[in-house]
């Protein structure tokens, strides 16, 4: 106990203290107006939920348990406790056996300091085990173990991360479908209006009360509306083949079904910045990156002092493979204490340090500025959402009266008192208005999905099972 407390006394370099960024989340939001200042912490955690698609919240499961980039970052921990658990090892002492035969000789003419006499052969047979231990004094060992720990926790962060942006990406995927399946209703239903209006064209020209000029009209925009929907159905396979690919499997029809009516969530909140530090996976891992690198300046330190072994060996050795067991006769042994002393190293244990403190202060910049981009990213995608909904209300809007416009350019129509141009243009601006409507409305959602992901929603989904099996692996 003694001996370790003096050792842990002993340990060079500097010790961590984690940053004080209050400079950097001390102040509010610029609280852009009609934003929520407070969030429910299970709500931000499985943020998808609140979309109301029973759908997307199956296929959120299934990516946590099966997405491969989540697999390769669990195998990623696992490789990290691995690489610990080496740096660990030189805590303890090392042993080893060993078993030998060697037949040496010397010529009749032959001098030999370290073998046989002139004129001999000899057969020397061995079996023993040799023991060392490193002596801890400066924390060398101590202080890679405290960066290999940090970066067990980098490699944790990590894959926290990749979760929160997968799922982000799965939920714009399945936006992008569930929006395109609207889209393509929308176009078919224009489809379906222009060609009644171009049916109604020729049933006029037939009983001579119209021009051969409305029936052309009416099959240009008929025609036109139709080019739409491959580009659309084109759209919608590529959206659907990337939730497959992210829920872990082969690109296939239905992946993503018609009709799972999507709802946007009626307010979302913001917290204040300092949660960033506690939720923001990428901060948090910029944040362990300085711990490591902080404990790498104390073991790169201790490489300037003296370092102390206590080996030993004991052996049996004997010309002839019967005395081995002979017992005290053949025995050899060796014990004691070795001192290596650094006396000109050409600088490179200088600049080792200067690196080491050079990545501290790279670490400190870096954490500093993924803090200042992950607030700036949560200030832009609140914008996004306030912005984005409030052109969706107005294209709502624009939307009910084009609909009323369309029944009346009709009704004039069959009385007679409008011709059919105003019918087709009405019907073309109710189609554009209501497309324009869907991708408005999927413009919110992906910022709304944006603003999840940049507060650092998602990352609990992984849960502990996952660390857990990696943890155990890499023990």
């Amino acid at each position: 106990m003694l001996l370790a407390g003096a050792l842990a006394a002993c340990t060079v370099g500097p010790d961590y203290e984690r940053p004080d960024l209050a400079a950097r989340t001390g102040a509010a939001w610029r609280q852009p107006s009609g934003a929520v200042v407070q969030y429910e912490r299970s709500t931000l955690s499985q943020w998808w939920r609140q979309f109301g698609s029973p759908e997307l919240a199956a296929l959120a499961e299934r990516l946590v348990g099966e997405n491969l980039s989540l697999a390769a970052a669990r195998e990623r921990i696992v490789a990290a406790w691995a690489r610990r658990g080496v740096v660990d090892a030189d805590r303890l002492p090392r042993a080893a056996g060993f078993a030998g035969y060697t037949r040496a000789g010397t010529g009749d003419r032959g001098l030999n300091f370290q073998g046989p006499p002139a004129g001999r052969n000899v057969d020397v047979w061995s079996i023993g085990a040799t023991a060392g231990w490193e002596l801890d004094l400066w924390g060398r060992i101590a202080r890679r173990n405290e960066a290999a720990e940090a970066e067990i926790e980098i490699a944790v962060e990590d894959y926290r991360g990749a979760a929160v942006s997968l799922l982000a990406e799965l939920a714009l995927a399945f936006v992008d479908a569930s929006t395109l399946h609207d889209r393509l209703a929308v176009a078919r239903r224009g489809i379906a209006l222009q060609q009644e209006t171009a049916r109604l064209a020729q049933t006029k020209v037939d009983a001579g009360r119209g021009t051969r000029l409305d029936v052309d009209q009416a099959e240009r925009e008929l025609e036109r509306s139709q080019a739409i929907v491959p580009a659309l159905q084109l759209a919608l396979a590529t959206a659907e083949n990337r939730v497959a690919v992210l829920v872990g499997e082969r690109p296939a029809d239905g992946v993503v079904l018609a009709g799972d009516r999507l709802e946007l969530p009626p307010e979302i909140g913001l917290g204040v910045p300092a949660d960033l530090l506690a939720r923001r996976p990428d901060v948090r891992r910029s944040e362990r990156r300085l711990a490591a690198a902080t404990a790498y300046v104390g073991a790169t330190e201790a490489e300037r002092y003296p370092q102390i072994t206590l080996d030993g060996t004991v052996a049996l050795r004997a010309q002839q493979l019967s005395t081995l067991t002979s017992g005290a006769p053949a025995l050899s042994y060796s014990f004691g204490p070795g001192l290596t002393i650094p006396l000109f190293t050409g600088g490179r244990i200088d600049a080792a340090v200067a690196a080491a403190e050079s990545a501290v202060d790279l670490a400190r910049v870096e954490l500093e500025r993924a803090l200042l981009e992950a607030i700036a990213e949560v200030e832009n995608a609140a914008e996004g959402v306030l912005r984005t909904r409030e052109r969706h209300a107005r294209l709502a809007a624009s939307a009910t009266a084009a609909r009323r416009a369309v029944d009346f350019a009709r009704s004039l129509y069959d009385s007679g008192r409008r011709d059919l141009l105003q019918v087709l243009d009405a019907e073309r601006a109710l189609v554009q208005i209501e497309d324009e409507l869907l991708v408005a409305r999927q413009a919110a959602f992906v910022q709304t999905i944006a603003l999840y992901r940049a507060l650092g929603g998602g990352f609990e989904a992984v849960g502990q099972d996952g660390l857990m099996a990696a943890e155990g692996s890499g023990q």
